[in-house]
């Protein structure tokens, strides 16, 4: 009876504080509240903030999307559905979307090499490593090079970041070929970014505004810029939960929305492929325990796409640091975000799919 009552109450909160007028054209359609997803929230959540310190885990916000509908929203920790996170490297595939349609565009090729872009940066000695490298391999963690002490000093709250980013990235560690090796290379991504800045004429923001995050509604998107004005493209996105839902779902229809088909779905397909092996890396240290590299069954050993990370069971996701995750299911037609402040890392998501999965 308590535990009925629980969930009573769990719903109870969840239709006062989470659920918004389905007569919104510019939000997600809702469909009948599911008790089952409820009752997987609250085990998760009891779960989630029972971890002990440092570890324990703050959930913000979940949201299951099943067919396309709102099935189940919650909130957490004061938040509330306009709140806006700071949703981390979700920011990457955002990024992969952007790309997708600058290549359509004819913009550029993820064949192009990269130091064709940057005449003026690049070192007195052009490797042949870094000569290989081509735009897709900066879009698979797969570029060779491993950032230098001083690019990853940006990360630090005390850093003075005003140095140019974009020479500090082709000096780094010339580890590997291009496409041999999977590690996960931050400033890939604000490479990227400068390539389609460069190439459009405008800021990453202005360029997707009107070919994504109009038709999609969304409207309150911030992106962090670096000391040079370019978009940093792979962090720094602030969104709210249900605009991550949206992008999953985008996804999930293969660059359709509201009938129309914005961005090719062959991009969307490849970008959310198994494209390269991958291994888990812990972010920032750039090591992890032999066990856990080598284990088959971490989700961060499924492979990787265009900034999609694949996932168990057919399941591909967007993926932020801090618990920040949509997963994506295409067989169940299903996406599941979440938005929280946890430092668990795998057994975050472990306790996901703990909950979740018989829904999942």
């Amino acid at each position: 009876m308590r535990r009925v009552l629980s969930v009573i109450l769990f719903l109870t909160v969840l239709f006062t504080t989470g659920c918004k007028d389905t007569t919104d054209l510019t939000s997600l359609p809702r469909g009948e509240v599911s008790s089952e997803w409820a009752a997987a929230a609250e085990s998760f959540y009891n779960e989630a903030i029972s971890v002990t310190a440092p570890d324990r885990a703050q959930p913000y916000s979940i949201m299951a999307v099943e067919h396309g509908n709102v099935v189940f929203e919650q909130w957490f920790d004061g938040k509330m559905p306009d709140s806006k996170n700071d949703v981390f490297s979700v920011s990457k595939t955002v990024l992969a979307l952007a790309v997708g349609f600058a290549v359509e565009e004819g913009l550029f090729s993820v064949e192009d090499r990269v130091i064709d872009y940057f005449p003026e940066q690049l070192p007195e000695h052009v490797s042949d490593t870094l000569s290989a490298m081509k735009i897709r391999h900066l879009l698979t963690m797969t570029c060779g090079l491993e950032e230098t002490p001083k690019l990853l000093s940006v990360f630090k709250t005390d850093s003075d970041a005003d140095f140019d980013w974009i020479s500090e990235f082709f000096a780094s560690n010339q580890t590997a070929m291009p496409g041999t090796k999977f590690y996960y290379n931050f400033f890939s991504s604000y490479i990227v970014a400068a390539i389609l800045e460069k190439t459009s004429g405008t800021s990453v923001m202005d360029y997707i505004t009107p070919r994504l995050l109009e038709p999609l509604h969304i409207t309150d998107m911030e992106w962090q810029k670096s000391p040079a004005g370019i978009c940093v493209g792979g962090w720094g996105m602030s969104l709210c939960t249900e605009d991550v839902a949206k992008l999953g779902q985008f996804l999930l229809q293969h660059g359709k929305w509201n009938g129309n088909q914005l961005l090719p779905a062959e991009w969307v397909g490849t970008m959310t492929s198994k494209l390269v092996e991958s291994s888990p890396l812990q972010a920032f240290t750039k090591s992890s325990d032999p066990a856990v590299l080598n284990d088959p069954s971490n989700d961060h050993s499924q492979g990787y796409g265009y900034y999609v990370w694949q996932g168990k069971s057919g399941t591909y996701r967007m993926e932020g640091m801090l618990g920040n995750y949509a997963f994506v299911n295409p067989e169940k037609e299903t996406v599941l975000v979440f938005t929280s402040n946890s430092n668990m890392d795998q057994r975050y998501i472990d306790l996901i799919w703990k909950h979740f999965a018989h829904l999942f």
